[in-house]
């Protein structure tokens, strides 16, 4: 029988996570907020509680500052038709933009103790399983990820699928992942993702347990199934 886990996984997007839903003053006040004080509050919150956690990251948002983009495939989302990086400060660093950028939050993570775990959340966010989305520009951000994951010494463990839209499995397995966060079972789940979402909260109300879940293969990766 597995021994019962339970698995802490958190998105660290900044306004990678939301941008190309929309970009504002508010988004870059959040994404500041949440770099300058949210995710540092929760680590200390895990860690004076004994807790570890995976911190799913963007790849890019572990950079000091935007690398060369210039060899990844464009892609072109209906509900984006921009070219990705348009709001991305091409000349903007941490201290500038730390909306965009958390290279000294990565590593304050890392150095945390008990330790904490860093899984990618892609390199630049791209919805994986969107229409507009290509095989190739999976794999470029797949490999992006794991360049990264070699310079800082990172290993390529864990991955995150924005907005859990899993796609390109076979790609991801080649660039080196192990395990990724697969779509979320649970407890009340409708057609509608608007109802689901209403439902999750009305749960939360009354206490209803999350679901348990059961790790499996899917292309030779571990699926790691969300269940809240």
């Amino acid at each position: 029988m597995t021994q019962p886990t339970v698995v802490i996984s958190l998105d660290l997007e900044l306004s990678w996570g939301i941008f190309d839903l929309g970009f504002d003053n508010d988004v870059v006040e959040m994404a500041r907020w949440t770099h300058d004080i949210g995710a540092p509050r929760l680590l200390n919150h895990l860690a004076g509680n004994g807790l570890s956690a995976t911190w799913a990251a963007v790849g890019a948002m572990m950079r000091p500052s935007l690398p060369d983009v210039s060899g990844l495939p464009d892609v072109t989302f209906p509900h984006f038709s921009k070219p990705w990086f348009s709001y991305v400060p091409k000349d903007g660093n941490e201290l500038t933009h730390p909306e965009w950028f958390g290279a000294r939050l990565v590593e304050l993570i890392r150095s945390a103790k008990p330790e904490q775990e860093i899984g990618f959340h892609s390199f630049s966010h791209v919805p994986f399983g969107w229409s507009g989305m290509t095989r190739e520009r999976a794999a470029a951000e797949y490999r992006l990820c794991a360049q990264t994951a070699r310079e800082l010494g990172i290993p390529t463990t864990s991955f995150v699928f924005p907005r859990n839209s899993v796609a390109y499995l076979p790609e991801l397995r080649a660039a080196g992942f192990t395990s990724f966060r697969d779509a979320d079972e649970l407890p009340v789940q409708f057609a509608s993702k608007k109802l689901t979402s209403l439902g999750m909260i009305l749960a939360d109300f009354v206490g209803l347990s999350p679901c348990t879940v059961e790790t499996s293969l899917k292309e030779g990766i571990v699926s790691i199934p969300g269940s809240h």
